[in-house]
């Protein structure tokens, strides 16, 4: 293999693949990334087997060929050197790397002993819009379990009906949803969970102006990313089991309504917050006409009173919740005017952003 690419475009594109090479492994191997030519292009593929990127840039190929590269020396390389450009060249299982500051030998591998990266075709794929996408993730993944012992929880629900996509996150305490409308009437619907790695993944890469197509098979998931002429595909293996009904979880009899701006309820929770520890997190929230009032209390730490107005319509109620379920979410949302609607002190509260964003938040059985 013979190859000249610009260091800035192989700096950008190693920034991306390394996110999936593991730190340490069971298989050394994993811990390398696969470099292969294609016709004008030098191709850099890693995975954990979990998840999988492979990711294209322009390059002068003189001579055809992979290899397997030790990610952090390739990555050391890369950042040293001050040159534009980066030549490669293999010969057997070492790899030759110049640059007008530095000369470089590197023992490789045989690339036939890494994991082959999966195909994605276009047949059947499904267009999904990436900043509709990229916000859906955003909104919905901080929700999602981190407990192994939950693990159809530990993923993200995509669902993807006819004109509708869906996605949902939960942790058996909380549960964020929302739904965008798809590109395409889909023919053949979906229901998948998607790991949180896998997720974060595709957050962390989706840009404006590109194009995102993706293939859902039996036991794995594979987009195909592309932007003018760059293009990455990345893979994801599906989590198994079975994700709550959560359309019957969220409830439509709520008869008391909150409005309120959601950097000021932020803000409060913060305030109220401050005397709790991370053994006992809960704070009152006492709602009532025009006003909200929080209330924590520690016994080694102390008590906090905060008050906020907001228009209250209901009767006057008061619930105790985890303040941290209510941050995530008003962390997530911003600045924006949230409507909050609530039954009783053992419903859950239901955040309500537009038509189409819902969170729902379990109140704590105690009281303060």
């Amino acid at each position: 293999m013979k190859v000249i690419c610009k260091k800035d475009d192989l700096a950008e594109i190693f920034s991306i693949v390394n996110t999936v090479i593991p730190a340490r492994s069971t298989l050394p191997i994993l811990q390398n990334i696969k470099l292969q030519t294609g016709t004008n292009s030098l191709f850099l593929i890693g995975t954990d087997l979990e998840i999988g990127i492979q990711a294209e840039i322009k390059a002068e190929i003189k001579e055809k060929g992979n290899i397997l590269i030790p990610t952090q020396k390739l990555g050391n390389i890369i950042r040293e050197t001050t040159d534009k450009e980066i030549k490669l060249e293999t010969d057997a299982n070492t790899i030759h790397i110049t640059t007008n500051d530095g000369e470089y030998k590197i023992i490789g591998a045989d690339a036939a002993d890494y994991p082959n990266f999966p195909e994605f075709t276009a047949k059947n794929s499904i267009s999904i819009d990436t900043q509709g996408l990229k916000e859906m993730i955003h909104k919905t993944i901080f929700a999602i379990s981190t407990e192994i012992t939950r693990y159809a929880l530990t993923g993200l629900l995509l669902e993807i009906r006819k004109k509708e996509i869906r996605m949902v996150g939960s942790d058996g305490k909380r549960l964020a949803f929302i739904k965008r409308q798809s590109e395409q009437t889909i023919t053949q619907e979906k229901k998948v969970i998607i790991p949180a790695k896998g997720m974060n993944l595709l957050e962390k890469i989706l840009k404006e102006k590109q194009k995102l197509e993706i293939n859902i098979e039996e036991n794995q998931i594979i987009g195909n990313i592309t932007s003018g002429n760059d293009k990455i595909t990345i893979f994801s293996r599906l989590v198994e089991g079975a994700f709550p009904d959560y359309e019957n979880i969220i409830p439509g009899d709520c008869d008391k309504k909150l409005e309120v701006k959601s950097d000021q309820l932020y803000a409060a929770l913060r305030k109220a917050s401050i005397v709790t520890t991370d053994k006992f997190k809960a704070t009152k929230l006492n709602f009532k006409e025009n006003k909200i009032k929080l209330i924590s209390k520690t016994q080694e730490i102390g008590e906090a009173k905060v008050e906020i107005n907001a228009k209250y319509t209901g009767e006057p109620i008061e619930v105790v919740f985890n303040p941290d379920l209510f941050i995530d979410v008003l962390r997530v949302l911003g600045d924006t005017d949230l409507t909050i609607e609530l039954k009783d002190k053992t419903s859950p509260a239901v955040f309500k952003k537009g038509k189409d964003y819902v969170y729902l938040v379990m109140p704590m059985t105690i009281d303060i």
